[in-house]
């Protein structure tokens, strides 16, 4: 009978320690819980710790644990519990997509592939398919990222983000059309988002429709798109190619805050060039040699817009100069020369 009436109280001890750490850890969470929304962080963060002490395998306090330092932007301590969780649990459908969503904001984008794929693999998880399209781009594994990002745009065709990255990614993928017919598709559903107008412009003007880059850039900033510098440059260089005048008025505002850049200066010369107004050519390749005497092409362009001009005795000079300093520039005689 002593043997029976001892073995019985162990157990009842092992029983009422148990429930006492349980009761304890349950304490210790609400008590997070209350400090949290008082916005006592720091003291909530203790409590949780608390629990944990009190109840390791509990995998719904690591849980709560975990989000409360996400909120703190502590990820990575968030990683560590969302890890345990997924020790004693690898398919934890809430500790996946914790991890899925805390390696995405940090950017970890073959751990966002790890613990998304397990989610993906059963259709389940919030905004996982464009997470791991995002990450597959960023892998440069735009195979996958299309694929992906097709099924994030089927589970909510106004994504703007998954729709806006698809475009890249098939225009990585050199399927231009397809890229045009994903953007147009989209704007059925959501004309007045001015950000995928901007986009849509961008990828005409990848393909030289200035055209319609022009239409889709000025359509967006009607839209309220932000007309800053790069908005300019973009519709001014997109002008060049069919109203010269109104796109060195639109680059013109971009060199007041750029002046003397070389690149868009260039492009004007371009576009004077093959509009055949070869003096004004002339006089923007010049432009660009005297504010970078390194720039020998540009003093060559010069001497060539002479001699398209009719002054072939100034161009030929200044192209034998140009040959001079940049002996190279000789093989261009033959060549129809393009910068």
């Amino acid at each position: 009978m002593k043997k029976i009436t001892i073995l019985t109280l162990l157990i009842a001890a092992v029983t009422n320690g148990y429930c006492t750490n349980a009761d304890s850890a349950t304490f210790y969470v609400k008590q997070a819980i209350e400090q949290n929304q008082n916005r006592k962080a720091w003291e909530a963060e203790k409590s949780f710790q608390k629990a944990i002490e009190f109840d390791p395998a509990n995998l719904e306090i690591r849980i709560e644990y975990g989000n409360h330092l996400v909120s703190q932007r502590k990820f990575f301590p968030a990683v560590a519990q969302y890890i345990k969780v997924l020790e004693s649990n690898i398919n934890h459908q809430v500790a996946l997509q914790k991890m899925t969503e805390v390696n995405f904001q940090l950017h970890r984008w073959n751990d966002v592939v790890l613990y998304g794929s397990k989610l993906a693999e059963n259709n389940s998880g919030k905004e996982v398919k464009y997470m791991l399209g995002k990450s597959y781009y960023e892998l440069e594994n735009y195979g996958q990222a299309q694929k992906y990002l097709y099924a994030a745009r089927a589970e909510n065709p106004k994504n703007i983000d998954a729709v806006t990255l698809l475009g890249k990614v098939l225009i990585e993928m050199s399927n231009y059309k397809q890229a045009i017919n994903v953007y147009n598709q989209t704007l059925e559903l959501d004309p007045n988002n001015n950000q995928l107008l901007y986009e849509l412009g961008l990828l005409y003007y990848s393909l030289n429709d200035e055209k319609s880059a022009v239409k889709y850039f000025e359509l967006a900033a009607d839209k309220g798109f932000k007309t800053d510098l790069d908005f300019l440059e973009n519709l001014g260089m997109a002008y060049l190619g069919q109203d010269i005048k109104k796109g060195v008025q639109i680059l013109e505002k971009v060199l007041e805050k750029k002046p003397g850049n070389s690149d868009i200066l260039f492009q004007i010369g371009q576009a004077y060039y093959k509009a055949e107004k070869f003096q004004d050519a002339a006089t923007t390749y010049f432009q660009i040699y005297s504010a970078d005497p390194s720039n020998i092409r540009a003093l060559y362009m010069t001497g060539v817009a002479f001699q398209k001009k009719g002054d072939k005795q100034k161009g030929i000079a200044l192209c034998e100069e140009a040959i001079a300093k940049d002996p190279s520039l000789a093989m261009l005689k033959s060549q129809k020369f393009s910068f």
